[in-house]
């Protein structure tokens, strides 16, 4: 509290009063080299504020936008430039973080601001200037990847990350970067799912287990499935828990405290195969049977490599299968994350996910039925005793019954039996078949077309989303010193001109968009004759030409409403033309002194 009244500056004060017009007024006397900081730091003994990041906190929106265009405006005279984005990023370095949080319509804002779009064009294209210095690196360089453009990918809004300068950071990263890491996780990955299909689907048949080549390379597989497959997922969440308990990062769900990583869907699966492996091997044949004596003759000279023995039973065999197809359809979706490799493949791939969930909703209420009339049915016990079948005589059978006549596996002959033998226990069962097929699949229909109606037009943004979660986790396995290297190959350090002989500011990188994609009337760069010494304050004759215009603007409308009323004579009434006679009368001589 005492830095914010000590510190009551008169940009302060326009904060207070979230008044842009007031501020510009505090901010004409502001020297050109510390313009900057006057809306970035205020300073009180040993104590800091930030009239900014105080603007966004209170409210004072209007004026945090003026900020943040002010700071990013390219101001120029006749020996320097001035660009206020190094400073912007120095004093607050979670300001992305901060206008998400408190003011998510000026993202667009600060996100134009680090784009600079030239006024001419040739051969229809523009050329466009990045300034992603710090879209990249971050002011931590310890951290590397930006707070700013994580920030952005977490806000997980299709519309903003679709800004030219976050698609154009994103896809610089994957292809200079992260895309590398990702296809070699996702190969190594897919070199494991494939190992496990030889050795759990290929070569498990009887055949493979009573020979003994065919054993020993079914034991090999094993083997590689276990050491490589788990011990690479267990390594790697074991690293992953233990970071995320001593940095902190944990969710509370149902009450327990769980490593953050493992909300993401991806993460998620990895640990749940990691889990499925797991108790692959408490019921693994190999390890309950080594070192078993055969038990029949064909299975001589198998040493201690056994499958079949008495240790393994019938139920540990029905565990086990059971593991083996989660372990497939595990691997198969984790498989699936390389169509992010491309765009359009990963917008296939987004309705997709929208679209199971819809899935899951109508097997949801189709199960919930199939339960309610198996109930039902079970309590016509007049009815079902009726007819000669006994698909219908308990709450097991009914169930097991609608199952197969809800997912289309069982024939209709038997329905018609029971149409002849239980008019009642026939008008039950359409009524099922009629809520199941006419309302609840023609309605899943009606849902997926919803889902892709509201994903059409922003299904690039979801993909755009996807992609940047991935180069989020896929930077956890880059070195620094590879980072290093990246940005040092970016050549961010040098300045970048503006056009042919006009060197401009370092930070950035040129590009050329279309022409009419972003049109652009006028010079961004706001340029200054006169005196150079930065320590002067810029004579912002830009917005003094802006308020004149719109002075001159309403002094005409004015001239033409007056002109117009007094060719009309009582247009308007007797009083509104002896008011303007009035006027005319009493200010006549004024009228004589500005003649003069």
């Amino acid at each position: 509290v005492r830095t914010i009244m000590d510190g009551f500056t008169a940009v302060m004060q326009a904060i207070h009063f979230d008044d842009s017009k007031r501020l510009r007024r505090a901010l004409l006397d502001a020297p050109r080299v510390e313009r900057n900081v006057w809306q970035l730091a205020v300073q009180v003994g040993s104590q800091s504020i930030s009239p900014l990041f105080w603007s966004l906190r209170s409210g004072a929106h209007d004026t945090a936008k003026f900020m943040i265009q002010d700071v990013l405006t390219i101001r120029a005279d006749r020996d320097h430039y001035y660009y206020g984005a190094d400073e912007l990023f120095k004093y607050q370095p979670n300001i992305a973080d901060n206008i998400l949080r408190e003011a998510p319509f000026l993202a667009d804002t600060l996100l134009e601001g680090l784009i600079w779009r030239s006024h001419k064009s040739k051969d229809n294209l523009r050329p466009v200037i990045y300034y992603l210095k710090h879209m990249l690196q971050d002011m931590d360089e310890e951290q590397m990847l930006s707070r700013a453009l994580i920030s952005y990918v977490r806000f997980n809004h299709p519309q903003t990350i679709m800004h030219p300068i976050l698609t154009f950071s994103l896809d610089l990263l994957w292809e200079k970067l992260a895309k590398r890491f990702f296809l070699m996780d996702r190969v190594l990955t897919m070199f494991n799912c494939i190992v496990f299909i030889l050795a759990e689907c290929i070569l498990n048949s009887p055949a493979m287990m009573d020979d003994p080549v065919g054993n020993k390379m079914l034991a090999g597989g094993r083997i590689l499935v276990y050491s490589v497959g788990f011990c690479r997922l267990l390594y790697w969440h074991s690293v992953q828990c233990c970071r995320a308990f001593k940095d902190g990062a944990l969710s509370r769900i149902c009450g327990v405290k769980l490593p953050q990583y493992l909300t993401r869907s991806s993460d998620i699966l990895s640990f749940l195969l990691m889990m499925d492996l797991l108790a692959m091997m408490t019921v693994e044949p190999m390890f309950h049977c080594m070192g078993k004596p055969e038990e029949h003759e064909e299975h001589e000279g198998m040493g201690l490599l056994q499958f079949r023995c008495a240790e393994w039973t019938d139920e540990m065999s029905l565990l086990y299968e059971i593991f083996v197809i989660l372990g497939v359809f595990l691997y198969v979706i984790l498989i699936i994350e390389v169509g992010s490799i491309s765009v359009k493949l990963s917008e296939y791939r987004v309705l997709c996910l929208h679209a199971i969930e819809q899935v899951l909703l109508c097997f949801g209420v189709v199960l919930l039925a199939i339960l309610t009339f198996s109930f039902a049915i079970s309590g016509m016990t007049r009815e079902v005793h009726a007819i000669s079948n006994n698909e219908w005589d308990d709450v097991g059978a009914s169930l097991s019954t609608l199952i197969r006549l809800a997912f289309g596996a069982m024939d209709l002959e038997g329905i018609q039996e029971v149409s002849k033998e239980s008019p009642l226990l026939i008008t039950v069962i359409v009524l099922f078949m009629m809520l199941v097929y006419s309302f609840f699949f023609n309605l899943l229909v009606s849902q997926f077309c919803g889902v892709y109606t509201s994903l059409a037009a922003d299904i690039k943004g979801h993909a755009r989303l996807a992609r940047g979660e991935i180069i989020i986790e896929t930077f956890k396995a880059v070195k620094l010193s590879r980072w290093q290297k990246f940005m040092t190959s970016l050549d961010l350090e040098s300045r970048v001109d503006f056009e042919e002989g006009d060197i401009g500011l370092a930070g950035g990188i040129k590009d050329f968009e279309p022409a009419l994609a972003h049109p652009v009337a006028k010079d961004q760069i706001i340029r200054f004759g006169g005196r150079t010494d930065g320590h002067l304050p810029w004579p912002e004759k830009h917005h003094e030409d802006e308020d004149n215009m719109e002075k001159m603007i309403q002094r005409t409308i004015q001239k033409s409403l007056t002109k117009m009323l007094g060719k009309g004579g009582k247009v308007g009434g007797t009083s509104t033309v002896g008011d303007t006679d009035a006027n005319s009368s009493s200010h006549h001589s004024s009228g004589k002194n500005d003649a003069d």
